[in-house]
């Protein structure tokens, strides 16, 4: 016994210290919108002053970021650039490869306008300090100007980190006033001419080597930043390994400096891109937002699951295709996309382009291409045979290649059909999961593989894709999980995870305001609000976030009586006084189309509520910010205050409202059509977590209420709604997919047969061993699972980066037993479920997760197996365990990594007991809910 605690000492050694970066790591990024992620991950992070970026993430994380600022050229698109020609600055010539004017730093004008304005500007935003770009570009005649404002700046900004881009001439008049040096294409560059990456000369690169190498024994910071194709993670690495040995800081990307970060921390690519789109005529039918898309509504909870996040555009007349980073791993061509013939050409050299970058390609549906040359091409770049061309009539059809592995999951087995018959065979050495042969009318012999994958991608060509009930529905004719599986992969990391909290899967609950002011039938003279606060909000003790609509609860919907509304006011005040119950709006009006030139706002017959007062025109500000004062001002309780916004209507906000409720500091709910159950028993009745509109992200509901089961509150209103139980199990097994949400409105305290269908799913919700969270924080940590950035630091070792919201993250069980926790200090445990481990952590906002190699096993230490509730400040040694929890009902903590059948001592509150772990290492406690509890070893 005395060496396993020799041993679990050494492996919990440090585990409080912070998560540990590779040394000398930095990070560049130009772009107009730089993530928080990576700066929270780099030491030294150099950003454009004028992008949209979040310095306080990295300050919290005790990082730095550096504004970037041209010294001897001004750019084209300068925001800046404006001021100096109005000023008429003089100019030297122009750098051919960036399209930028040389300054003539001698006017002493451009040092009041780079340091005084542009400069103090930056300062002002919050930034850390400057990096000096273009030092290179200063005539010889102009360096004395170059020293004397490279010294102003310093002055002005006496405890900023200044680095200068090469420079070297200067430097020795710089000692004190430069904190740091930057070098570029050392060992590996990019020649612009060529338009290729190229090895540096060997007698250049030993000439800067010497050179830093020198600075660096001076005392100076030195930056190496080299560019490497993406796809070549050996050369980046590589390259990386040799800064880093040089005690320099490293960085290795691309030539966009667009942050790919390549080495020494590699991002993890799990960024899927989708086109989207249609030429619809119909208002109602046209794609304008990927809510409508394929990949949106069909594809996206899926590659979720398997660690994707999923970027759409349309492709435009005239306009921009995306640039695509190493983030991105695959691109998807979906179903029925359709775009304009003129752009053709344009996207099928995009998309050779973007193959040959090792981007994966799937198709579904059909070739997207009207235009056989630009269809051959393509399929001619991609290695597919065949004419492309639809065969019609085909006869004699028989199945002629059938993958088991892909189809026995389907959800229909689908029948052979002649339509949509394509001659399109897969490349050589695919792997052909379904095809079919038939015969035309001539004799020939033709052959579609209609499900496939290869070194490229896959494809899934209609009619195999689907089939349609006659109520419209969809059911996969494949299994879409292990399709996706086979031509994409998992992204080869742990997983964000928006299921699970501290090892057992979430439970949140929300009450959208409709019905507040109904009379109920349950209880005489009782309004639907009441029966609700009495029958289900104080007897079941779980986190709920409820809502009221403003007009409803002010009384101002036409044909009801205003003199209610002070009653009505007092009712919400006593709920939301509830201690389990968390606040929200449901807007001023309940608008039914959030967007009025929204497809589906022609189903509805008013825009909104129809309200006795004036209110000609639905207003963002009005239905948001006007309805959340009203209720912190007149309804809320002390210490409290609205921190969610649930959507009504068709739950479609549209960017306009998400940015409302974004800038208020709250978050939201609702939307999706989670209501896979018995009735509709497919995936495609499972909606993605999130789904962005331009710029803003809205977060869908784990599963929908009981207007969608009781079909539009038609009825029945007890059979119905109970199938959501089914939906949660189905949602539970054979993967976790959502968290297990009860919602509804208030108007289920109209019938008894509607308050008993609550009662029932909320007996069977508490029955189940889940960790019960607030909405607001499964809103947070969703949309922090998307922010979510993984970098890997070679082998299998990774840092996960993001808010700290997201603390769950999955991985394969057979992953478990390695997980070194002396080098994953923020990682406080794991449970294994299945063929899933679903590890939690600290919250910390970077976070290390590292296996033992392939074939051992981690050395064992303490850790939180599973806790019902929220577990905060957690510690541990290598005799000891403490934690705190906090619940509205007693809580369930399961430890392990113990030795088997060891006495320890629990501590409870100050109350000591003395326990044993079972034989396998496991201490499973009771405790109040809200304890403080310690496990320790005498």
């Amino acid at each position: 016994m005395k060496a396993f605690w020799l041993v679990l000492a050494l492996v919990v050694s440090g585990m409080t210290a912070s998560a540990e970066s590779l040394p000398g790591a930095f990070y560049v990024n130009y772009d107009a919108v730089v993530p928080a992620a990576p700066l929270r991950l780099h030491a030294v992070s150099i950003v454009h002053p004028d992008a949209r970026v979040d310095l306080a993430a990295a300050h919290a994380a005790g990082n730095r970021v550096l504004a970037y600022l041209s010294v001897g050229e001004i750019a084209a698109d300068a925001r800046y650039r404006p001021q100096a020609v109005e000023r008429g600055l003089p100019l030297r010539g122009q750098n051919q490869t960036w399209g930028s004017d040389l300054i003539d730093l001698s006017d002493a004008r451009w040092t009041d306008l780079l340091v005084g304005e542009v400069a103090a500007a930056a300062a002002a935003k919050g930034f850390d300090g400057y990096f000096l770009d273009t030092l290179d570009s200063v005539a010889a005649s102009d360096r004395a100007a170059a020293v004397a404002l490279v010294k102003r700046l310093r002055a002005d900004n006496p405890g900023a980190m200044i680095v200068a881009n090469r420079g070297f001439e200067m430097l020795p008049e710089l000692r004190g006033v430069v904190d740091g040096v930057m070098a570029e294409s050392i060992w590996a560059t990019y020649d612009f001419e060529r338009r290729q990456y190229r090895e540096v000369p060997a007698a250049e690169t030993a000439a800067l080597v010497a050179r830093l190498r020198d600075l660096k024994a001076a005392g100076w910071d030195v930056f190496a930043l080299d560019y490497v194709a993406p796809t070549d993670e050996a050369r980046a690495r590589e390259v990386a390994t040799r800064m880093a040995e040089e005690g320099w800081r490293a960085f290795v990307s691309t030539p966009a400096l667009r942050g790919a970060a390549l080495a020494p921390w590699r991002e993890v690519p799990r960024r899927v891109f989708s086109f989207y789109g249609n030429l619809a005529i119909d208002p109602a039918d046209r794609i304008v937002w990927p809510a409508d898309s394929f990949t949106g509504l069909r594809l996206q909870a899926a590659l979720e699951w398997l660690g994707y996040e999923v970027d759409f555009a349309r492709v435009e007349a005239g306009g921009m295709l995306p640039e695509l980073g190493p983030e991105t791993a695959a691109i998807v061509l979906p179903r029925l996309w359709e775009y304009p013939l003129s752009e053709e050409g344009r996207v099928v050299d995009w998309l050779i382009a973007q193959v040959a970058a090792g981007k994966r390609l799937l198709v579904f549906g059909q070739l997207p291409f009207n235009d056989d040359a630009q269809r051959v091409r393509l399929m001619k770049a991609l290695g597919l045979r065949g004419s492309g061309d639809l065969i019609m009539p085909v006869n004699d059809l028989r199945e002629v290649a059938s993958d088991e592995a892909i189809l026995a999951g389907a959800e229909i087995k689908g029948r052979l059909l002649p339509t949509e018959f394509i001659d399109l065979q897969a490349p050589t050495g695919s792997r052909v999961m379904r095809a079919v042969a038939g015969v035309t009318p001539a004799g020939r012999e033709v052959r579609v593989d209609a499900l496939f994958s290869t070194s490229w991608g896959g494809v899934a060509l209609d009619p195999y894709v689907f089939f349609q009930r006659p109520d419209m529905r969809e059911f996969w004719q494949f299994d879409v999980f292990a399709f996706l599986e086979a031509t994409l992969g998992r992204v080869a990391a742990p997983l964000p995870d928006a299921t699970t909290r501290d090892g057992r899967r979430m439970f949140l609950s929300h009450i959208d305001g409709d019905g507040f002011i109904n009379r109920s039938e349950v209880s005489v003279g009782q309004y639907s609000a009441e029966v609700v606060r009495d029958r289900i909000l104080k007897r079941y003790p779980v986190p709920v976030t409820v809502s009221v609509i403003e007009a409803e609860v002010r009384v101002l919907v036409e044909g009801t009586d205003p003199a209610l509304a002070p009653q009505f006011e007092a009712i919400a005040r006593d709920i939301f006084a509830l201690p389990n119950v968390e606040m929200a709006s449901h807007s001023h009006s309940h608008p039914f189309s959030w967007m009025a030139d929204d497809r589906t706002a022609s189903l509805y017959e008013h825009r909104n509520l129809q309200l006795r007062i004036a209110y000609p025109h639905v207003s963002m500000e009005r239905e948001v910010d006007g309805s959340v004062a009203y209720i912190n001002r007149e309804l809320a309780p002390p210490g409290k205050q609205v921190e969610v916004f649930l959507w009504s209507g068709n739950c479609r906000p549209g960017i306009a409202a998400l940015q409302r409720v974004r800038a208020l500091g709250l978050v939201s709910l609702n939307g999706g059509d989670t209501i896979i159950s018995r009735r509709v028993p497919s995936l495609n009745a499972v909606a993605p977590r999130t789904m962005p509109w331009g710029d803003e992200l809205q977060v869908l509901a784990p599963a929908q209420n009981e207007n969608v089961y009781t079909n539009n509150w038609e009825g029945p209103f007890f059979g119905t709604f109970v199938n959501v139980i089914d939906t949660f199990q189905r949602t539970e097994t054979p993967r976790r997919l959502k968290p297990v949400n009860i919602y509804y409105h208030f108007y289920s305290g109209d019938y008894f047969s509607s308050v008993q269908a609550l009662e029932t799913i909320h007996d069977w919700a508490i029955a189940q061993p889940l960790h019960a969270v607030k909405a607001s924080t499964y809103a947070r940590l969703a949309m922090d699972a998307r922010h979510t950035h993984m970098y890997s630091k070679g082998g299998d070792s990774w840092a996960l980066v993001n808010a700290g919201d997201l603390r769950t993250y999955r991985v394969p069980a057979a992953w478990a037993e390695r997980i070194d926790l002396r080098a994953s200090p923020r990682v406080t445990g794991w449970v294994v479920e299945g063929e899933e481990a679903y590890l939690h952590t600290d919250g910390s906002p970077v976070v290390d997760v590292v296996l033992a190699p392939a074939g051992r096993t981690a050395d064992r230490a303490p850790r939180l197996a599973t806790s019902t509730g929220e577990v905060t400040a957690l510690r541990r040694t290598a005799r000891s365990l403490s934690l705190t929890v906090a619940d509205l009902r007693p809580v369930t903590i399961e430890t392990a990594g113990w030795p088997g059948s060891l006495p320890v001592r629990v501590v409870v509150d100050g109350r000591e007991e003395m326990r044993t772990t079972t034989p396998d290492g496991g201490l499973v406690l009771q405790v109040a809910p809200v304890a403080q509890v310690g496990i320790f070893v005498d």
